[in-house]
């Protein structure tokens, strides 16, 4: 059988890991089947490229042959992705390869409604509700622009909510990285994304940006909020004349209580300068300051799934467990995309980090770089500004979430091995590292440590400039203050 017949079937057991179990559905390019992974019994989601599409049946051989190496290459880049993307909005990676000539790729299974139909059947959401959605999916997103990769077809068809409320981004099979040297792997005279979300750049196929996502999103946000697409068919010009050349009404002129901002939110998302169009963080930053929070009331009319719960769930409480994912094959990439990290992509997600720090929110970008110390040091070296920075807003980020254990042995690195001179300056950083490692070791009890290190800054500050000695100074209070509470509560070992 060859793989342009070959088609899944139930209890097919696929490169010997995965047992197809039932169909789940099929667009152009792919089929997308629910499975039994062998290893673990837990359920995933295998999708298979579709070499028997009508679309290929319709070139001549040559035709097909060129088109099946573009397809290829996608698929096996889509693979790359989603082994790079880190984010529970995003399905993770479990494996790829090929069964009988059939390239595939299993994933987490995400279960629920689409937005689509979400939107079909709740129309027009609450405020709160619509908000949520919009806020989860922009998390999501985010994490794509950081690596930094854009989407292309973001749409209420390619974002899924599942029992508990929380929106995953699904479909990442025309997703294209930013980097320098990526492979472009649209032909000529092909634009993609879909009709109705595509920006105007997309229409007039030029390179998209991360900007081409806020398009689209800003599409799909004028629908929750509105009911209504920004533009529909049947109203003077074609669709895609609208989306060229036609100014949007906002959301708030069909449904009452949209606030202001929000209005102006999506108003510059859809403008058809991509340039003008605000960053994903400024998107999300906006909406997070009008999502739900612990305590809100759940919002009515009620809606299943409820995309609020996750948003009100008390901060601490635990979301239903998700499984843990078995050992990830090494990404597979295409031509061009041997090396994902570049320094360009590392200082983008520096700066989301020191972004986090500034307003005390942990999240994905500081987890990012904790996870790329090691790597960052092996390719680059020692000597590299740009290394020390991630270790240090990596260990910034640890200690903020309460994990020193992680923490103190990369501020004591940094400290011995990254911080290279003799100078006031270095002499300061060395210091604050210092107190940095022992503030981590307290959390442990290590009271004496704590103590010697408060000392030792003291003394330090005392030859250094003005400006030097204040900031460790003001680092040095800190420890000194947490020393002082412990010993005032000796019983408290674990802060």
């Amino acid at each position: 059988m060859s793989a342009d017949t070959y088609r899944p079937g139930v209890g097919e057991l696929v490169d010997g890991a995965y047992e197809l179990t039932a169909p789940l559905g099929q667009g152009g390019m792919a089929l997308v089947w629910r499975a039994r992974e062998v290893a673990t019994g837990r359920d995933v989601a295998v999708k298979f490229l579709r070499l028997d599409s009508e679309d290929l049946r319709r070139l001549d051989p040559d035709e097909r042959d060129a088109e099946l190496v573009v397809l290829y290459a996608r698929f096996r880049r889509e693979a790359g992705l989603l082994g790079s993307l880190d984010h529970p909005g995003i399905p993770e990676l479990y494996g790829h390869g090929s069964h009988l000539g059939m390239p595939y790729i299993a994933m987490r299974l995400v279960t629920g409604v689409t937005l689509r139909a979400f939107l079909d059947e709740h129309n027009t959401l609450p405020l709160a509700s619509a908000v949520a959605v919009a806020s989860q999916v922009a998390q999501a997103l985010a994490c794509a622009h950081t690596l930094p990769v854009v989407h292309r077809d973001l749409k209420p068809q390619n974002v899924m909510i599942d029992d508990d409320g929380v929106p995953t981004l699904l479909d990442f099979g025309i997703a294209k990285p930013l980097h320098a040297g990526a492979t472009r792997y649209t032909a000529h005279g092909s634009t993609l994304g879909s009709r109705g979300y595509q920006a105007p750049e997309q229409i007039l196929e030029k390179e998209p940006t991360a900007r081409t996502d806020i398009y689209a999103f800003g599409c799909v946000l004028y629908e929750l909020l509105a009911g209504r697409p920004p533009f529909t068919l049947g109203e003077g010009s074609g669709l895609i004349d609208r989306h060229l050349h036609e100014e949007p009404l906002p959301p708030g002129v069909y449904t009452a209580g949209v606030p202001e901002v929000l209005d102006d939110l999506v108003l510059s998302m859809l403008d058809k300068n991509p340039e003008r169009r605000p960053a994903i963080g400024d998107v999300s930053d906006v909406l997070a300051s009008w999502c739900p929070g612990p305590g809100d009331p759940e919002p009515r009319p009620r809606t299943h799934p409820d995309p609020t719960a996750p948003c009100r769930r008390p901060k601490g409480t635990p979301a239903a467990p998700r499984p843990e994912p078995a050992a990830v094959a090494a990404p597979v990439h295409g031509a061009g995309e041997e090396e994902w990290l570049d320094a360009r992509m590392i200082e983008r997600l520096c700066d989301q980090a020191e972004s986090e720090i500034r307003q005390d929110a942990p999240g994905d970008a500081g987890r990012r770089l904790a996870g790329l110390t090691d790597r960052v040091r092996e390719e680059w070296g020692v000597r590299r500004p740009l290394v020390r920075r991630v270790w240090r807003l990596a260990a910034e980020r640890l200690r903020r979430a309460g994990d020193f254990g992680s923490a103190a042995p990369l501020f004591q690195d940094i400290a011995d091995h990254l911080l290279h001179g003799d100078g006031p300056a270095e002499r300061a950083e060395r210091a604050v590292l210092r107190l940095r490692v022992a503030e981590c070791r307290l959390a442990f009890g290590e009271m004496e440590a704590a103590i010697e290190a408060v000392h030792a800054a003291g003394h330090l500050a005392a030859g250094l400039p003005a400006e030097l000695a204040a900031r460790v100074e003001d680092e040095r209070r800190v420890l000194d203050g947490q020393v002082t509470a412990r010993m005032a509560d000796p019983g408290d070992t674990h802060a």
